[in-house]
């Protein structure tokens, strides 16, 4: 009897000890999945037929370095480096979407071209990139500007559905999906043309059809 109620003892004991490690870890651990601060947009996917117009726009090459603001689930990026050959980053300030993204690059094969990293992008050096490709609000496009300008001459920059107020595109395209709807792609070459109610400067309309 006495032994039973030592090994009663022990096991609650443990039981104890057990439940006040993961109470020192669970917090630890559920920081390291946490952004390092609320992100200005959540994930909303860019279709593929979409994505594939984006790489077509920015006429992406084997040779082109390709940065993804705000890269999701990794789709632009893969798609860069399997359609392409293109070397391409994806940036993203949410630890669970860079998971995901990682999880996807390796999925897909593209490892050797695809790198993932968790940023955030406004405070990224962004002039190794040849092209720079968005889905983000209007209103981050504009706070991208700074970055943007500080752009190699000749890099282009792609936007799916949102323009950038005050910067003349080269080309707005009318992109019409597979599934009936409509999206509006962007494309600008640096250095930016800035003025103040603009009108593109070759509107274009697009059918979709993925390669």
């Amino acid at each position: 009897m006495m032994m039973m109620k030592i090994f009663l003892r022990t096991g609650i004991a443990l039981s104890l000890v057990l439940l006040i490690c993961l109470a020192l870890h669970l917090p630890a651990a559920y920081a390291q999945n946490k952004p390092s601060r609320t992100p200005d947009i959540y994930f909303v996917p860019t279709p593929h037929d979409v994505v594939d117009v984006m790489l077509r726009l920015a006429d992406v090459k084997k040779n082109d370095i390709v940065y993804d603001l705000g890269c999701g689930d990794g789709r632009i990026v893969i798609a860069a480096a399997k359609k392409a050959g293109a070397r391409a980053f994806g940036f993203d300030i949410d630890p669970e979407m860079v998971e995901t993204s990682r999880a996807n690059v390796k999925k897909a094969g593209v490892e050797n071209l695809v790198t993932i990293a968790e940023k955030d992008i406004f405070e990224l050096d962004l002039r190794k990139a040849s092209v720079v490709t968005l889905y983000l609000l209007p209103e981050l496009n504009v706070r991208l500007i700074p970055q943007l300008d500080k752009l190699k001459p000749g890099t282009r920059i792609v936007s799916h559905d949102f323009d950038m107020e005050g910067v003349i595109p080269e080309v707005e395209a009318t992109v019409n999906r597979r599934d009936g709807s409509i999206s509006m792609v962007y494309l600008w070459t640096t250095p930016l043309k800035k003025i103040t109610g603009y009108t593109p400067d070759r509107r274009i309309e697009i059918t979709s059809e993925l390669r």
